[in-house]
């Protein structure tokens, strides 16, 4: 299976932080792991974690992930299979210090699944159509 890799423009500004060569580090141990990915599925997901347990309608399963980089950084990543076009892709969301990871984690889910969301033991109300006069 293919790897696409897609990032968005935070992570974009938040790679652009850091200086060339920083950059080529952190690029090619985010390479390594995606390598890994393809070839050895458990062996990448023992370096990535899910910082929040989500849990989703129709019985979807979150696919957003921190994956460790070095002791102080963290890639706030989606990894989706797409068996359509036979590939798995990989979004990119935001780079951040580990100190910061949770808080990213969070605002990248809550972007993400906002419309999928459902909270333990939280009733679904009924959507109401109209605007409220007949």
């Amino acid at each position: 299976m293919d790897i696409l890799i897609e990032s968005t423009k935070d992570f974009e500004k938040d790679l652009e932080q850091f200086n060339d060569t920083e950059k080529f580090k952190l690029i090619k141990e985010m390479n390594r792991y995606f390598e890994t990915l393809s070839k050895d599925k458990m062996l990448f997901y023992q370096s990535s974690e899910q910082l929040r347990n989500i849990k989703l309608n129709h019985s979807y399963d979150s696919t957003i992930y921190a994956l460790k980089i070095n002791d102080d950084q963290r890639v706030i990543l989606t990894i989706d299979d797409d068996p359509i076009f036979d590939c798995t892709v990989i979004t990119l969301f935001r780079l951040v210090k580990l100190a910061d990871a949770e808080k990213a984690y969070n605002a990248v889910a809550e972007l993400i699944y906002q419309d999928f969301t459902v909270e333990e033991n939280q009733e679904l109300e009924p959507l109401i159509l109209g605007n409220g006069t007949n």
